[in-house]
């Protein structure tokens, strides 16, 4: 016997293992060989990170839930072996003696015929909790999506930024150079020099935040898509968005009937509901209805027994336990009614929001694009206008910071427009990614 359950306890082990590795070898991996796209990053999150794993947790055991209380109706099977002694005392010397002494073995099936509907409202109960727990698992990717894309692009805008600072660095510097070497031929005046050396002092500074802003902005990346701590992720960049703005009433009908959040609230609503029902089941007369068989498998005195039982018991005084059990349901289910129709509301304004945002943002991406190319026309003219000695070294810093700030403004309006899509896709409930 205790070889045959060290073998078992191996073979279980080797088992598990087994599935580890196998689950192991299905988990995708983030690419090595080439930069990772947003999918790469959104793909290897849905399935590594431990939010999602965890409402996997929750999941799985809200299915056994399920089980376990409609096994409420399945029939029992028990086998129980017990050896007894009895013995007795007599005479003056208390002499003890053996009066019987063996082992039963029984075998008990027993079946649960009727309730009162207590049993079916558990498992009315169960159902909804499972319905909840899906829905959190589906909301946890969907928050997981939405933080990997974020982070996707806040990291990108990260590293355009820190280009154009290195950029501004590099053409002060070379400005630098242009008027020292006017200086130098006597055809600039010394403190011309003043402005650009301000210039470049602070476009330095400027470099040194945006780089650490990347750093910064890499971390963020790799915790949302749950990863360690390691080296910088390189990223496949983006174009300018083709897509139109899907129409509003749309995405305000498919986020009220596909959000995960209703789901969830409405299988809370159905939990208190059927809460309710059973506090006042609680209060009612408790039929009951249920069949056995025994057998004594040791051929002893006990044989063979059958059981059929019907009753019914009823609380007749509980110092107004069962009252306060229904009043404290009813005001639950008034409270997740409540909730609902809030949460309605709150999705129909966050939906309306994440619409306003990503037309805002692609309308500020159209305006920019001619302000970048009007900024760099106008960078161009001052310089040409300083070498002719037509204009002031002041111009032209104005017109560098001009030039940068365009090239921002346009790189912000871009991504911000891959985000708030983002933000509306997820906001109207859709499904997939």
């Amino acid at each position: 016997m205790r070889l045959s359950r060290v073998c078992i306890f191996a073979m279980c082990i080797l088992l598990g293992a087994l599935a580890n590795t196998r689950a192991a070898a299905q988990s995708p991996g983030l690419p090595t060989d080439r930069p990772l796209t947003l999918m790469d990053c959104i793909n290897y999150a849905v399935t590594q990170h431990n939010s999602v794993r965890s409402a996997e947790s929750d999941l799985t055991g809200s299915i056994a839930d399920v089980k376990r209380a409609k096994s409420a109706y399945a029939p029992k099977f028990a086998v129980g072996s017990a050896f007894s002694s009895i013995g007795a005392l007599a005479g003056t010397g208390n002499t003890g003696f053996l009066i019987a002494q063996g082992t039963d073995t029984l075998v008990t099936l027993s079946q649960s015929l009727y309730d009162g509907g207590r049993t079916q409202t558990l498992i009315r109960q169960a159902r909804a909790a499972r319905r909840s727990a899906d829905a959190d698992l589906e909301l946890s990717i969907h928050e997981r999506v939405l933080a990997v894309t974020t982070g996707y692009f806040n990291y990108l805008l990260a590293k355009r930024l820190a280009d154009i600072a290195a950029q501004s660095v590099a053409e002060s510097q070379g400005q630098l150079e242009l008027i020292q070497a006017r200086i130098d031929a006597k055809d600039a005046a010394p403190v011309d020099i003043y402005p650009v050396e301000v210039q470049l002092a602070n476009a330095k500074l400027v470099k040194l935040q945006a780089d650490n802003d990347v750093r910064v902005a890499g971390n963020t990346l790799r915790n949302a898509i749950g990863l360690d701590r390691g080296p910088e992720l390189k990223l496949v960049d983006v174009t300018e968005p083709s897509q139109g703005v899907p129409a509003l009433e749309d995405s305000l009908t498919k986020a009220l009937l596909d959000r995960p959040e209703i789901v969830r609230s409405e299988a809370q609503l159905d939990s208190s509901k059927a809460a309710l029902t059973l506090a006042r089941l609680q209060a009612l007369p408790v039929p009951t209805a249920n069949a056995g068989y025994q057998q004594d498998l040791d051929g002893n005195d006990i044989g063979k027994e059958w059981t059929l039982g019907l009753g019914v018991s009823m609380s007749l005084f509980d110092g107004g336990a069962l009252a306060a059990g229904v009043t404290s349901a009813r005001a639950r289910v008034q409270s997740a009614v409540l909730t609902n129709a809030q949460l309605r509301k709150d999705i129909s304004t966050e939906v309306e929001e994440a619409y306003l945002n990503l037309t805002n943002a692609l309308q500020r991406l159209e305006a920019s694009r001619p302000s970048v190319t009007l900024a760099q026309k106008n960078l161009e003219v001052a310089r040409e206008k300083y070498v002719q000695g037509m204009a002031i070294p002041l111009e032209i810093v104005n017109a560098q910071l001009s030039y940068a700030d365009a090239q921002a403004s346009n790189a912000q309006s871009l991504y911000d427009s891959y985000i708030a899509r983002a933000q509306l896709d997820i906001a109207a409930g859709k499904r997939g990614y």
